[in-house]
């Protein structure tokens, strides 16, 4: 985890540096919707998120960048049977899942209207799932660091040169590995983009 918080960080610290005129900070809050497998383990949809992005325009149209984020999902289940290793439990569950995407992402912009600026984004990188059951006395946590990729549609409204509102749309998925099988959800985001002309 160090490795990818160390490259995030230095991918930031350029941005900062940078003598470009033009970039964009922006803070996002985010409600998940799991799918696929995500879903079998959890399937209730969670308001409990953020996202940072940090994105520099090396073209009028054209932005690259990184993102780190936080969302978790949680459900209170009854009568499931939880199966680790030869232990089989039966009884009353809290599972958490804690997903951690840590990406370098480029953008499209398209300059539609002076207010709205629909874009489009990839995203490629690493997202380190951490599942926790609770059972009574038992509790197991494991952390799962896979690779992940995601595509965003959305627009930017923005009101003056130097702040915007993003709303946007998002597909967060993972390849097996790290032990666990591949993830995904829909992540939809409002937030707050301060700009740097």
């Amino acid at each position: 985890m160090k490795k990818q918080l160390t490259f995030f960080l230095l991918l930031l610290g350029i941005g900062f540096s940078a003598q470009a005129q033009r970039s964009l900070y922006s803070f996002n809050y985010v409600v998940t919707v799991p799918t696929g497998n995500t879903a079998d383990f959890i399937d209730v949809t969670s308001g409990r998120g953020f996202v940072f992005e940090y994105q520099k325009f090396i073209k009028d149209h054209l932005a690259v960048g990184g993102e780190v984020g936080h969302s978790t999902i949680f459900k209170r289940t009854e009568n499931e049977v939880y199966t680790r290793e030869t232990a089989s439990l039966s009884g009353i569950q809290y599972r958490y899942q804690y997903a951690y995407p840590i990406m370098a992402t480029a953008a499209y912009y398209h300059s539609f209207t002076d207010l709205f600026r629909p874009y489009f984004t990839l995203g490629i990188g690493t997202v380190a799932n951490k599942r926790t059951i609770e059972m009574g006395m038992y509790q197991s946590e494991d952390t799962h660091w896979q690779f992940g990729f995601r595509p965003e549609l959305g627009t930017l409204i923005q009101p003056s040169d130097n702040v915007a509102f993003r709303v946007g749309a998002k597909y967060y998925g993972t390849v097996e590995g790290g032990g666990l099988e591949g993830q995904s959800n829909l992540s939809f985001n409002v937030g707050l983009v301060i700009m740097n002309n």
